[in-house]
């Protein structure tokens, strides 16, 4: 039986190709789907340090649809909101 990884690690497997392949979630699309990044390497050391590296950089970040706009789609909310009527 396998064991079971601690909550909020990510998820861990080896590909066919012989990869790691390891993903988490960063966040959630309107319709609450989870919107993952994912990491490959070529050992599961490497890539455990990847992913903790990752886990790490989207701690406390939480990504929604929006932040998949364009810089100009962006720049223009901006000024639309912060620079006000």
């Amino acid at each position: 039986m396998a064991k079971r990884r601690p909550s909020g690690d990510g998820m861990v497997r080896k590909r066919e190709d012989g990869r790691w392949e390891g993903r988490i979630v960063v966040g959630h699309k309107e319709d609450g789907d989870p919107i993952f990044q994912y990491v490959l390497a070529p050992t599961q050391k490497a890539l455990l340090g990847k992913l903790h590296q990752n886990i790490e950089t989207f701690r406390d970040v939480e990504l929604c649809e929006d932040s998949r706009m364009t810089l100009a789609q962006w720049l223009d909310r901006w000024l639309d909101e912060c620079t006000g009527p």
